[in-house]
């Protein structure tokens, strides 16, 4: 495994000195920023990077909607173009800080039926996940697409149904993110996702059944990072931990539910390299 980080946005709206500052101390050596250019400069970025020693691996999109029009698959073209307009932006933002990967949803997250007909709104995904690609590539940067479990999406919920997205897509700059906490919801059995998603999966999002911290759920490891030794995957895992207590709550200190989360992220960089310590190399 080449690098092993944790998401900004986990942290919340803490400096990016500060949350640099805990992703290293947990024992990341990389880091997944949130997909909001405007949010900080480039300057910044990599001043905070260089400053923390954290390698960065990928930019996640934020596409809630209605909160945002970031929705490829909406009918209104409009909506398609703001879409479209911010994975652009995205994908500049993660050239001008060393972000290889762009994830990018295929649809807007919350979003759980077709407005219009779901071939419709594939097409229309499809359409603009190949104009994003061909922007992709002349950067240098990849796109993946995410799966989100049903609760979450609608479009592409399973690894099948994103093989068959990017199959449309139909280019080189597009692949898989492997998601652990959705997989476990919408897969039946997910070593053998990953060995379909084979050569395409470029990307994997860690967290436990529950979303907690690796060891607090019941996610079985053993046979995932077989089946990533087995495909060879190298690339990056990324923790994407959102505990359940955080809502649960509300009035307790800040240091409370820092210390939980840092723990939690400490916990599981160690099962997490443990596991890959333990399995053989195919």
């Amino acid at each position: 495994m080449r690098a092993l980080g944790a998401c900004t946005w986990i942290y919340g709206e803490g400096s990016l000195r500060a949350t640099f500052g805990r992703i290293a101390a947990a024992g990341c050596d990389s880091v997944e920023l949130l997909g909001e250019p405007g949010r900080w400069t480039t300057p910044e970025v990599c001043r905070e990077l260089a400053q923390a020693r954290l390698t960065p691996v990928a930019l996640t999109a934020r596409c809630q909607v209605p909160q945002t029009r970031r929705d490829l698959a909406h009918p209104d073209a409009s909506i398609r173009a703001d879409a479209l307009d911010y994975v652009l932006d995205c994908l500049k933002f993660a050239a001008e800080v060393g972000a290889p990967i762009v994830q990018m949803l295929p649809s807007g997250e919350t979003r759980l039926a077709p407005l219009g007909t779901r071939d419709q709104e594939w097409r229309w995904s499809v359409e603009g996940m190949r104009a994003a690609a061909r922007e992709a590539r002349r950067l240098g940067i990849r796109i993946t697409i995410e799966p989100l479990n049903r609760y979450e999406a609608y479009l592409v919920t399973t690894m099948e149904e994103a093989l068959a997205y990017i199959h449309d897509v139909g280019s080189p700059a597009v692949g898989v993110t492997l998601d652990l906490f959705h997989a476990n919801i919408e897969e039946p059995d997910i070593p053998a996702a990953i060995r379909a998603a084979g050569p395409r999966l470029w990307h994997v999002h860690v967290a436990d059944t529950n979303r907690r911290g690796l060891g607090q759920g019941h996610l079985d490891l053993g046979p995932i990072v077989a089946a990533l030794r087995e495909i060879g995957y190298s690339a990056a895992a990324v923790l994407e931990i959102a505990p359940p207590e955080a809502p649960l709550l509300p009035d307790a200190p800040d240091a409370q539910w820092d210390a939980l989360l840092d723990r939690y992220v400490r916990e599981s960089v160690a099962a997490w390299r443990t596991a890959f310590s333990g399995v053989p190399r195919a």
